[in-house]
């Protein structure tokens, strides 16, 4: 089967078009953050092919790629993961997944090295474990000696990673410390001070507008990498959304090709970093709209309902509501277009489709109002 939302994130084909042309021709895309794997409990998975085929489906390249969460261990997960990027004529670069909590973490993350990993993935919430973290600590250490990332999970149901990033950033400056999920754990408290630690980068596989927007405006863009968190979601939507942010904080397109793919195929290869200059501020932003702030909330909580299972049928009416404007009014061009993509997502809920196949379309909505201001024309 297909990675999951596949079928459904091509209600941004069109909006995708306008960014990818205002990117250019050519841009080689590297997706930082993809699974495989059968028996992670959540109930997500995919085969290395179906990754491949979603990079097909969005004209991307390559995917680094890791194991989904493993019950009874990483072993041979890490092992087909290697064997998958072995086989995927380049397309794919594994990461070891390593538990450190198991007695025989450290010699997992040197096999995983020896056998070609590119690095490794460290997740604190499905492997239960904090920082700081002494075997953490030396897989860092591992890395920084090769030169090669560690990716942490940096996004919901951890407490923040905090100072910790800070220290082990300065004491293995070889190692580049990625958090994954636009960091929404630590964006706040690290975000403004990353651009001293030049080796602290951010993937972009996340979906809120505004903590999106955050991160493009606070983080250099040098220390941010483009990634989709598939299975969880297809490839189409987040690049939609990468090109869009980059583009509403006031990036260039040489910028956002980097943060495409151009700036991650270094850091893989251990090379130095490209200096894409100074976090880009706020100030292309534009006003803040309520009427526009309403929408956002209101679907923000839709989002939530479907991620947990529950019913969004309630804030995604009071989103579509909200879209109503006067004739005359400044905003109604916006609000209309964003309706549009709110009434397919009612749609899609009573048709009784894969709850994902809900997602897409309302959180595109949160997208157009959440950069239209920036993006508005002269």
């Amino acid at each position: 089967m297909p990675v999951r939302g596949l079928p459904f994130d091509d209600v941004v084909s069109d909006l995708r078009a306008r960014e990818l042309a205002w990117l250019g021709a050519d841009v080689p895309w590297f997706d930082a953050h993809t699974h495989i794997g059968h028996h992670d409990p959540d109930g997500a998975e995919a085969d290395p092919h179906e990754l491949i085929e979603a990079l097909d489906v969005a004209g991307q390249q390559r995917a680094l790629v890791f194991a989904m969460q493993e019950p009874d261990g990483y072993r041979e997960p890490n092992a087909w993961v290697l064997r998958s990027a072995a086989e995927s004529d380049g397309r794919l670069m594994a990461l070891g997944r390593i538990d450190p909590n198991a007695p025989d973490a450290l010699e997992e993350a040197q096999r995983c090295l020896a056998d070609g990993a590119r690095g490794f993935k460290l997740h604190p919430r499905s492997d239960a474990f904090g920082l700081p973290h002494p075997v953490v600590e030396q897989v860092v250490a591992l890395a920084g000696e090769h030169r090669l990332p560690v990716l942490f999970h940096a996004g919901r149901g951890i407490p923040d990673l905090g100072e910790s990033v800070l220290h082990m950033a300065a004491d293995h400056p070889g190692a580049r410390l990625i958090l994954a999920h636009a960091g929404i754990s630590d964006l706040g408290l690290l975000g403004p001070r990353v651009a001293e630690f030049e080796n602290i980068m951010f993937d972009t596989s996340w979906w809120h507008i505004s903590d999106m927007l955050t991160l493009f405006s606070t983080v250099p863009p040098g220390q941010i990498v483009y990634a989709s968190d598939m299975p969880y979601g297809g490839s189409r939507f987040p690049s939609f959304l990468m090109l869009r942010c980059a583009r509403a904080v006031g990036a260039t397109p040489e910028q956002a090709a980097a943060i495409a793919g151009g700036q991650l195929a270094r850091v893989v290869a251990g090379d130095e970093l490209m200096d894409l200059g100074p976090a880009l501020g706020t100030g292309n932003l534009g006003r803040r709209i309520l009427a526009y702030e309403r929408v956002i909330s209101y679907l923000t909580g839709a989002a939530h309902m479907v991620f947990r299972g529950g019913d969004p049928t309630e804030p995604l009416a009071l989103a579509r509501l909200g879209c109503q404007a006067p004739e005359d009014g400044e905003h109604r061009a916006v609000l209309h277009e964003a309706e549009g993509f709110i009434a397919l997502a009612q749609q899609r809920l009573g048709d009784g489709l894969n709850p994902i196949a809900v997602i897409h379309p309302a959180i595109t909505a949160m997208v157009l109002v959440g950069t239209a201001e920036a993006l508005q024309s002269p």
